[in-house]
């Protein structure tokens, strides 16, 4: 008897963050899902940070199950157990399937971003991800630690033959992709199926192969583009 209340201590010791975070994911889930699938509690949050909480959450796929998405999980001790931070301006998420994103990470969704996630996502901790235009990660995208995805620069630039820059541009990532750590992902990048991203690299371009490849960035390499500047009183992007 003393060993089974021991055993029953231990399993509720180790799955105290689900009753820590229990009434976050009921409010989320009933704010965002039809009644059906908010029941059955797909979406868990642990120690989140809620901004705004307005736009879509889409659950599409044909199992839906709880903790089907679970955001801010800690599983990584060299990062703050600080859960995840969640805002949405306005735009939609979309959910293929499971997604785990761990401990020390943001979402953050413009008034008319898009962003989804392909079945079995992955990253480790401390991943931020903006998405004021549009973003999509394919089936099975693996991050690894802190990474940046952002598809906006928050600015625009303007060009002395008269004009401005976009600003911004769509971010689309492959199946089975793997991000290493420290990976930066701008706008308009592109990158095939089963591409492995070596850590600290930085895209923003097309990357599609025919085969299978990894994709690393040199540090002699110095990209100079001339005639461009960010004046700070007039760099409102309209989206």
């Amino acid at each position: 008897m003393y060993l089974f209340m021991i055993s029953v201590i231990k399993k509720f010791w180790e799955c105290r963050w689900v009753l820590r975070s229990l009434p976050f994911s009921i409010y989320f889930n009933y704010h965002y899902l039809p009644l059906k699938q908010a029941c059955l509690l797909p979406i868990w949050f642990y120690k989140p940070s809620f901004g705004q909480l307005k736009g879509r959450v889409i659950l599409d796929c044909e199992k839906i199950k709880p903790g089907l998405v679970r955001l801010g999980l800690n599983r990584c001790s060299l990062f703050p157990n600080s859960g995840m931070v969640f805002e949405n301006h306005g735009g939609t998420i979309v959910f293929k399937g499971s997604c785990s994103v761990g401990n020390a990470s943001a979402l953050s969704i413009g008034p008319k971003g898009y962003i989804e996630f392909g079945d079995y996502f992955s990253a480790t901790t401390q991943f931020r991800c903006t998405a004021y235009n549009h973003i999509e990660f394919g089936a099975r995208c693996r991050f690894g630690w802190d990474c940046l995805v952002m598809d906006t620069d928050f600015h625009k630039l303007k060009k002395m033959s008269g004009g401005y820059t976009k600003g911004y541009g769509s971010i689309k990532l492959g199946s089975d992709n793997w991000i290493g750590t420290r990976c930066l992902i701008l706008k308009n990048t592109e990158t095939s199926d089963f591409c492995i991203v070596a850590s600290g690299t930085k895209l923003n371009g097309k990357y599609v192969f025919d085969n299978r490849v990894i994709i690393g960035s040199s540090n002699d390499v110095v990209l100079k583009k001339e005639g461009y500047w960010r004046d700070i009183f007039d760099d409102y992007i309209t989206y």
